[in-house]
């Protein structure tokens, strides 16, 4: 099975490789230059890592992969990239951003890896507004997932609201707010709260505006 990272290179993409080399030892991890993306087919590609902070033309490789249904990362140190919007509607397995520890990386990969999918923190405030406007039907809320009470927190995640402002609607202290959330995450087996609004979205539990 294997990786392929298309990114231009440097002693960071070198790093990066070995780390996935080293923490994934069933993968074959290869770099890519994205300048030369014609060499993508001389593999069969598992996992498809891909640095879009790049003037080459990837979106096309990014969208054939994605159509092929394969697990596509897209990776990116500007979170006002002009393109994220258009790759967030694609609904890709992951958004990462620079910067990631190589804790995170690698769970991060791992969950994809099973199907999974990952949503890095620092672009949620575009993200996640694209897919609230994005995704506007009709709410389908499944029986027995959640109590009462952490379907209201739920709701309240998914609107943006910190712990201490849950705290305040729900006349319940921060700690409680906490207990609610780590619950919430575990039946969702995610692993923060913006990947649990995510999920919540994208099985359109809440109705959004």
């Amino acid at each position: 099975m294997r990786i392929a990272v298309i990114k231009e290179a440097s002693i960071y993409r070198e790093g990066l490789v070995g780390v996935l080399s080293n923490q994934l030892i069933n993968y074959d991890v290869v770099a890519i230059e994205p300048n030369q993306l014609e060499k993508v087919d001389d593999y069969i590609i598992d996992l498809l890592i891909v640095d879009i902070d790049t003037e080459t033309d990837v979106f096309s490789l990014i969208k054939r992969y994605s159509d092929k249904n394969k697990r596509v990362i897209i990776w990116t140190e500007d979170a006002d990239h002009p393109e994220l919007t258009n790759l967030f509607k694609m609904d890709l397995h992951g958004y990462f951003f620079n910067g990631m520890e190589k804790e995170e990386l690698i769970h991060a990969i791992k969950k994809i890896l099973l199907g999974g999918h990952y949503l890095h923190e620092d672009l949620t405030p575009i993200l996640l507004g694209d897919y609230r406007q994005i995704h506007k039907r009709q709410v389908k809320r499944p029986v027995g997932v959640f109590t009462n009470r952490e379907w209201e927190v739920m709701e309240l995640l998914t609107q943006g609201y910190s712990n201490n402002r849950i705290s305040k609607q729900l006349y319940i202290t921060d700690k409680t707010v906490k207990n609610h959330i780590s619950s919430i995450l575990r039946k969702l087996e995610v692993p923060d709260r913006t990947n649990a609004v995510i999920t919540a979205l994208k099985n359109e539990w809440f109705q959004v505006s």
